[in-house]
């Protein structure tokens, strides 16, 4: 996707490989760590994945689950940090650009968010789900309607199975409607709000009213907009 809103999966390599004359000291630290890791224990697999680096500073992917935990604690920047590390050993590592991809949507950085998810999906062409989230920030951060559209479309296409299929299929219909019109980074009016009332081009009163009936509703609508695949478990 997690943080509150944060993050996706499907995504850092789950598996590591071992050869058959049986595992070094830093080994079994990384698998236990692993361990801890799925297990949402992530205080004991942060302190275990520390360790595992002082004893090699070239492992990328130690690096790379250190950025999911900061990633998951809204560290954004030390997630970063040790993102780009993972990235210099392992240059072609694609989940660690879409994990850079989601650091930059939430300091909102929407060109940056962007390009890392395209270099994500450029290195992978399985990561389907990277439409969806470049769609995501065309909408929230870019407030392009054409964008959002465009990567949405492909994100249906490619993924016809997925969950939320029916409600991003609404949302770009109302896209689609010359009526609406996605507020501005200053309106008092949010994007949910927008797409949950039907635009900013109602009237103030109806808005007013719609929004008072529609509180709870908007605040669910505006966690289901930006907490949709980000959240995967790490």
């Amino acid at each position: 996707m997690k943080i509150t809103g944060v993050i996706l999966p499907l995504f850092l390599i789950l598996f590591t490989f071992y050869n058959n004359a049986g595992l070094c000291k830093e080994d079994e630290l990384f698998l236990k760590a692993q361990k801890y890791f799925f297990q949402k224990k992530f205080e004991m697999a942060e302190l275990l994945l520390q360790e595992v680096i002082k004893k090699n500073p070239e492992n990328s992917l130690a690096y790379s689950y250190l950025g999911d935990i900061l990633l998951k604690k809204q560290l954004y920047d030390g997630a970063l940090n040790l993102y780009r590390k993972s990235l210099d050993l392992d240059v072609g590592n694609a989940e660690n650009y879409f994990r850079i991809g989601q650091i930059y949507y939430f300091k909102k950085m929407g060109p940056d968010s962007i390009d890392n998810y395209n270099k994500a999906l450029a290195l992978d062409s399985k990561l389907k789900i990277v439409y969806y989230h470049v769609g995501l920030s065309y909408l929230m951060l870019m407030r392009d309607k054409e964008k959002t559209i465009e990567n949405w479309e492909i994100f249906l296409k490619e993924v016809p199975e997925d969950p939320q299929y029916e409600s991003i299929k609404r949302v770009i219909a109302l896209l689609r409607d010359p009526n609406f019109k996605i507020p501005p980074a200053d309106s008092e009016i949010s994007i949910e709000e927008a797409l949950l009332l039907g635009g900013a081009t109602l009237n103030t009163r109806e808005r007013e009213a719609e929004s008072k009936k529609a509180d709870h509703e908007s605040k669910k609508s505006k966690k289901t907009m930006e907490d949709i695949y980000i959240d995967d478990d790490l």
